[in-house]
């Protein structure tokens, strides 16, 4: 099971006490759109429970900060990167070779910031 770090996704239903404790991970749930894992989860104790919830490993993703396209599809480091543990601060394929990378970043971290 592929889960982006940020977005929604989908479970199967739980058992209460799964469901429990994923929420004390600091898993975000809501009804219509799923559950979501963010900066505020313990994302290793998350992962563990959701596999053992539902039978499946769990592979953690990160979206590219600058577009939101998932970042790690094609991510020469993605054999080495402990995604439970780097910045969400990464680019995809199409923006990591970008040689204006800097004013990407530039760019995006300044529209995210409330004025």
């Amino acid at each position: 099971m592929k889960i982006i770090l940020g977005g929604w996704f989908s479970l199967p239903r739980l058992e209460r006490d799964e469901f429990s404790l994923l929420m004390r991970q600091g898993v975000r749930y809501d009804r219509s759109l799923g559950f979501r894992l963010d900066s505020e989860t313990d994302l290793e104790a998350a992962a563990r429970t959701i596999r053992a919830a539902t039978g499946e490993e769990v592979e953690l993703a990160l979206r590219c900060f600058v577009c939101g396209r998932e970042a790690c599809d094609g991510c020469p480091y993605l054999e080495v990167c402990d995604r439970k543990k780097v910045s969400s601060l990464c680019l995809c394929s199409v923006h990591a070779p970008d040689t204006a990378v800097f004013e990407l970043y530039s760019k995006a971290i300044s529209e995210s910031i409330p004025s």
